[in-house]
């Protein structure tokens, strides 16, 4: 019996809107997978976007013609567009209803094979434990170790390709009510530990209350702080976003240079090696914060040359001429 065999086979959501390109390729990887049970939610096409519903018609025919082994397949399709914090959040909601725990995997996530085994293994694991609230496929530390073990423990809940249970769900708030109770009694200083990570997170939850950004996964990341709940990251990266800089992208439209795009996939060593004592591992979170959440102006400056050293193949854009 392998070990997919003993933990059960995770149920996968497949998040999918209008990139047949990446989708297709996620798809290959979802096949090796062959999940028994597949939900896969695609968001209806955004008005006055030129071809986009032709892509998103693209999108759902690739589903159609992939999935070619035994399983029970679900679909939310919407005729209208419902924008990424309500269409994620509602096929979140239809998932967790019917599933106790599961996989997720947006259409621009690409997983290593070990992805799989390594969240079957976890959501087995912890699926009683009131400590931890996700799983993630994404390590961002730059090949900098955290600790000795397979995974460590983190308050940062990176969703490109990630795994967890009905009951970290439920305690998603879209309103994200309670958070400036929780900041004033000293929730981010105790995570982060200085004035400007908290003052980092509190502009970037302002701007999201104010409806600048149309997005689910802050109120799940809050979710997770407000409950004393860790997120469970790998020691090496599992799952690479393919999707910055490609049409039809939302969140990762310009920067196909930008430092966690495409970033390479390692295999996982099992057995997995269980961290001993639940610690939070916070120095490796602030060095996430620091290099790719808020890197600093210097940082984001050398960003931007790289970027444009990459796009012009030179120079010449800081003079205003493009080859």
């Amino acid at each position: 019996m392998d070990n997919q065999e003993k933990h059960g086979q995770a149920p996968l959501l497949f998040l999918v809107f209008n990139r047949p390109d990446t989708t297709e390729r996620v798809l290959k990887a979802i096949r090796a997978y062959r999940p028994e049970r597949l939900y896969v939610a695609c968001d209806g096409p955004r008005l006055g976007r030129t071809g986009e519903e032709e892509a998103v018609l693209k999108v759902r025919q690739c589903i159609a013609d992939a999935v070619d082994w035994p399983c029970s397949l679900q679909t939310l399709y919407r005729d209208t567009n419902l924008g990424c914090k309500r269409a994620v959040s509602s096929a979140l909601d239809w998932f967790f209803e019917q599933e106790e725990q599961g996989i997720v995997l947006e259409d621009d996530c690409l997983p290593h094979p070990d992805f799989w085994r390594f969240c079957n293994e976890l959501l087995h694991r912890y699926a009683d434990d009131e400590r931890f609230f996700m799983i993630s496929g994404n390590n961002f530390q730059e090949g900098e170790p955290v600790n000795d073990d397979s995974y460590y423990y983190s308050a940062l809940t990176h969703i490109w390709g990630w795994a967890s249970w009905r009951r970290s769900w439920l305690k998603v708030d879209l309103e994200i009510q309670g958070f400036d109770d929780w900041v004033q009694g000293g929730g981010l200083k105790k995570l982060f530990g200085n004035a400007r990570w908290t003052k980092a997170w509190q502009k970037t939850f302002d701007r999201y209350r104010q409806g600048r950004y149309n997005t689910w996964d802050y109120p799940f990341l809050f979710a997770a702080w407000k409950h004393n709940q860790f997120a469970l990251l790998p020691c090496v990266n599992l799952v690479s976003n393919i999707g910055f800089g490609t049409a039809g992208a939302t969140h990762t439209v310009s920067d196909v240079y930008h430092s966690l795009s495409a970033i390479p996939t390692e295999s996982i060593r099992f057995p997995l090696k269980h961290p001993v004592q639940c610690q939070h591992q916070q120095s490796a979170d602030l060095r996430t914060l620091r290099t790719k959440m808020f890197p600093s102006p210097v940082r984001k400056l050398w960003r931007f040359l790289v970027f444009n050293l990459h796009r012009y193949g030179g120079m010449p854009f800081l003079f205003g001429r493009q080859r």
